[in-house]
């Protein structure tokens, strides 16, 4: 007989409770709860895997709208694009967006001052600022940069989890 060893207390109890279950059911019903648990979790992990989306850069400003169906948002360039660029990519900002939507844009793009990259967004229902309802634009500083963010519905903006840029109200 071998001694099992866990890392902590917490992995030893959910071990404990897994095999007792495994006592009370039968090993048929056992061997269905196990592989219905294995569903649920190849499920939840596709789930995640489908919140992802990719958006390209453009050399001109052609306002692409950043979907809020995916809760990441990569901003990435195309393999073809090798000069400068200046894009701007639409954030939506309305009443319609649940409370407590969670957004995530992350730039993998070299930045300078030949090539910038915006975030748009104002509230077409209050006709503000999408960004704590202040300000309308966001301007990504650099590669690697990420902003977080989660829409308030008693605000109707965007507020700032988390960010390295600066906003700005910015005329289209």
């Amino acid at each position: 007989m071998s001694i099992r060893r866990y890392s902590d207390y917490n992995s030893y109890l959910a071990r404990l409770k897994y095999v007792n279950l495994g006592n009370y059911l039968s090993d048929k019903q056992f061997s269905i709860l196990d592989a219905r648990i294995n569903t649920v979790q190849t499920e939840v992990t596709d789930n995640y895997l489908k919140k992802t989306e990719s958006v390209y850069l453009s050399i001109t400003p052609n306002l692409r709208e950043i979907s809020l169906d995916s809760m990441t948002t990569i901003i990435s360039k195309p393999v073809d694009l090798t000069t400068n660029f200046f894009s701007i990519f639409k954030l939506p900002a309305n009443d319609s967006i649940p409370n407590g939507t969670l957004k995530t844009i992350i730039n993998t793009c070299d930045i300078s001052q030949t090539k910038r990259l915006y975030i748009y967004s104002v509230n077409t229902t209050t006709n503000t600022g999408g960004f704590s309802g202040t300000f309308n634009c966001y301007v990504v500083p650099c590669l690697g940069d990420t902003i977080e963010l989660c829409w308030i519905s008693n605000h109707n903006s965007w507020a700032v989890k988390r960010c390295g840029g600066y906003f700005i109200n910015y005329n289209l």
